[in-house]
């Protein structure tokens, strides 16, 4: 939750609503007052929170500790695992943004290798809330965008997720390590090590069950990512790789005529011989007993 003393707070609205809506934002006015109890802003549980000081410093209190947020610094939250609160100053003022962090998660999926210290393990993990120095010009555009939208109606909806999307270039990702590589192609030689990767432990234990799961996490990334990746730059599921190549072993071993198919169906990972026989005339068009004569 947010907390101000001896202040009177606005709490203005931007977009959407923080306790419904996947993405919002908040702008936090703090003015000076008489009043002496606190006034609270509560944060939505399952959303990654970004709060930007903007005119003055602030301080986050959780776990047990005080931290020191400085002007020109992102303070950045994962509510389901770190709550606390934020202290401001009575004359300070802060811009608030949330997304609902499943939905976060998935856009930084792709991205995973490249962010920033500590921000993969706040969004897809457990670590606690992360300072991310972050003042530039074009920062200074994007909170300018946020409190003053340039469309209306409809478009606003567009105008706020370019914001945060712009907010999260600025202060998510590395710079590439390679001089003159950009991000993107970064990201494609990245999809294509794995892919080899994957591919070298599937023929390795080519008789084995598929562990998508397992796989994935001896690759580096999540068993979605490894899907989409594995299937975009091969042109086909891990599945029907796996298949094609079992089968491939299969037919190598039969022409040998060293093996009759009970024992080859066994050696290519394939326990039913009618799931083999149905598998090897669908990748080599006849069953595995007349391969040899084919």
């Amino acid at each position: 939750m947010l907390l101000m003393t001896k202040s009177i707070s606005r709490f203005t609205p931007l977009f959407g609503e923080r306790h419904q809506s996947v993405l919002w934002a908040v702008d936090v006015l703090a003015q000076e007052g008489q009043v002496s109890d606190p006034t609270l802003l509560d944060l939505p549980t399952g959303h990654v929170v970004y709060a930007i000081p903007v005119n003055a410093a602030l301080q986050w209190e959780g776990g047990g500790k005080t931290t020191a947020v400085a002007e020109g610094s992102v303070l950045v939250v994962n509510t389901r695992t770190s709550p606390g609160s934020i202290r401001l100053s009575a004359d300070s003022d802060l811009l608030v943004v949330g997304m609902r962090q499943t939905v976060l998660s998935g856009l930084f999926e792709p991205f995973r290798p490249g962010l920033v210290p500590g921000l993969r393990e706040l969004v897809f993990g457990l670590a606690g809330p992360i300072q991310i120095a972050a003042r530039t010009e074009a920062w200074n555009q994007v909170v300018a965008g946020f409190r003053r939208p340039a469309v209306s109606g409809a478009a606003r909806a567009f105008w706020f997720e370019s914001q945060f999307k712009a907010l999260l270039a600025l202060l998510s990702f590395n710079p590439a390590p390679e001089q003159g590589e950009f991000f993107c192609s970064r990201q494609k030689r990245l999809a294509r090590v794995r892919v080899a990767r994957a591919k070298s432990k599937l023929e390795a234990r080519i008789d084995e069950s598929f562990d998508l799961h397992r796989l994935a996490a001896e690759v580096g990334c999540s068993a979605s990512y490894l899907s989409r990746t594995f299937s975009a730059t091969t042109g086909m599921t891990l599945s029907q790789y796996l298949r094609k190549r079992r089968i491939e072993k299969a037919a190598e071993m039969l022409v040998t005529g060293r093996y009759n198919v009970s024992e080859v169906a066994v050696e290519v990972g394939y326990h039913s011989l009618s799931h083999f026989s149905k598998a090897f005339q669908q990748e080599k068009g006849c069953l595995p007993s007349k391969y040899d004569a084919a």
